[in-house]
């Protein structure tokens, strides 16, 4: 083969395309199979053509630019830049182009090495449109992603920051994001951040950070120890403003706490006649005892054991009105919740003067079957006591119907595994076909003069002492359940 031969076989059959053009005119004086395969176009048919017929001059790729690159090839040894090729059949592929000149007879050419880069615009493409999708995430996204160093150092910010915070992250990246925590929650943050690499622990934490406005703002973030990351290299928080669940909570708490008055002010007021006759009782026994005390030592007729016995009597009459004050005082309290260890019987046995007002009222009898194992819980003494109350009183309400001698309420308490477990129970009509949990809805109630909060509002106070209050149809009457976690008894007051 001769050398001529010998070249123009690897020219035919190079695997990228390779077109010879004039320099002047970019006509085409010769191309191999490759660039027919590209083009659509016969290699007799291209030499009649220039670059012009073969470029997608409707997206900019026309004569005057291609000459433009030949004139900059000329004054180059070679350059190298993309090109879109107009196929034969209308298709645009996207091209790398080599332009360099060779001598060709003693004449300079344009040599040009072209490669289909379909295939790597078509990933590119999906990489841009991976990027933008991301991009788009963050933007809209209703969290804020951020990355801090170990000493609380803003690293890097979600475009999501100036939403939420109202920062431009230009002017806070580089900065302590410390500076702007709520000094009560400073430190639970430093600590966080503080924490070892190797820990690389993932968690929750609630804080209060200032708007740019100069407000605090309720936050909740998750984090992730990503020191380690060769990408990252920080730690890792996606955070979310929860300044309007923080304030709808505490509004609902403070409406919860307020109907609970109410609510504890309409017992009262229920039992006011009964509390004046059961003060009355033991204030009338305590002005005989004394007042007969005081007329026997004035007129000599005083006997020592006589009077030490009517005074003792006397003590123990000023003990039961005592019981019955200190029993309306702690219900009637209003306050902040106070969460103690309690012992759970004594919480009931507490609040026998009120119970048994409204059971004599009603005729009814009490039947106290108390655990004998000391069982604790963790309470707030006014919100549980008013639960038990409400069911008592309910149940009392039930019993009405009952023919009288035959009105029977009982107070169970136990201990199940982990939980401890509070049964009201008494013998009345029952739930009457009524649904269960249609009883805890709020305003609703099968008592005409009942506000129908009662239920609604017990259910509420068990489920903040992270407990169940739920109702079941008895062997006669109506069950009411609670279950809560049992405590260390050494703990309980």
């Amino acid at each position: 083969m001769t050398s001529v031969n010998y070249y123009q076989t690897i020219f035919d059959k190079a695997g990228d395309a390779i077109f010879v053009h004039d320099i002047d005119s970019v006509d085409f004086i010769d191309a191999n199979e490759a660039a027919e395969a590209l083009t659509g176009y016969n290699k007799s048919e291209l030499t009649q053509m220039s670059v012009e017929k073969i470029s997608a001059h409707s997206h900019g790729f026309d004569f005057h630019h291609a000459v433009k690159k030949v004139h900059q090839a000329a004054s180059h040894e070679a350059i190298t830049f993309e090109w879109l090729i107009q196929a034969q059949d209308l298709r645009h592929i996207p091209v790398e182009v080599c332009l360099k000149i060779v001598e060709i007879e003693h004449q300079p050419k344009m040599l040009a090495l072209v490669r289909n880069i379909s295939e790597i615009k078509k990933y590119q493409y999906q990489l841009q449109s991976k990027d933008q999708y991301f991009k788009m995430l963050l933007e809209n996204s209703g969290d804020g992603i951020a990355i801090l160093d170990t000493q609380g150092k803003l690293l890097y910010a979600s475009p999501s920051l100036q939403r939420i915070l109202g920062y431009l992250d230009r002017f806070v990246l580089n900065k302590n994001v410390l500076n702007i925590i709520h000094p009560d929650d400073r430190m639970s943050v430093r600590q966080l951040l503080f924490k070892k690499p190797s820990e690389d622990d993932v968690g929750i934490i609630n804080y209060k950070i200032m708007h740019h406005n100069g407000k605090w703002r309720h936050h909740e973030a998750t984090f992730r120890n990503l020191l380690d990351h060769p990408d990252i290299q920080g730690i890792l928080i996606n955070y979310r403003d929860i300044t309007e669940r923080i304030e709808a909570e505490n509004t609902a708490r403070a409406r919860e706490k307020q109907l609970g008055h109410m609510s504890r002010c309409k017992t009262m007021g229920e039992l006011s006649t009964a509390l004046a006759h059961e003060l009355n009782q033991p204030l009338a026994a305590l002005n005989n005892y004394v007042g007969g005390s005081i007329i026997r030592i004035q007129n000599g007729l005083a006997n020592t054991k006589e009077t030490i016995d009517a005074l003792n009597a006397a003590l123990n009459q000023t003990h039961r009105v005592n019981g019955i004050i200190h029993s309306m005082r702690s219900f009637l309290r209003k306050g902040e919740a106070n969460f103690k260890i309690h012992s759970l019987n004594r919480l009931i046995q507490d609040l026998n003067p009120l119970i048994n007002l409204k059971a004599d009222q009603g005729g009814c009898t009490i039947h106290y079957e108390l655990g004998v194992s000391p069982m604790s819980i963790l309470a707030d003494e006014t919100l549980f006591s008013q639960v038990i109350i409400n069911l008592v009183f309910n149940a009392v309400d039930a019993l009405q119907k009952n023919p009288e001698g035959q009105r029977d309420i009982f107070i169970r308490t136990w201990q199940h595994n982990q939980h401890v477990r509070i049964a009201i129970a008494d013998n009345g009509p029952g739930l009457e076909g009524q649904n269960p949990e249609q009883l805890f809805e709020s305003f609703y109630s099968s008592k005409t003069d009942s506000m129908g909060i009662g239920l609604t509002l017990s259910r509420s106070i068990i489920e903040n002492h992270q407990g169940y209050l739920w109702v079941c149809e008895g062997e006669s009457g109506a069950i009411f359940n609670i279950s809560l976690t049992a405590q260390e008894r050494a703990k309980c007051i």
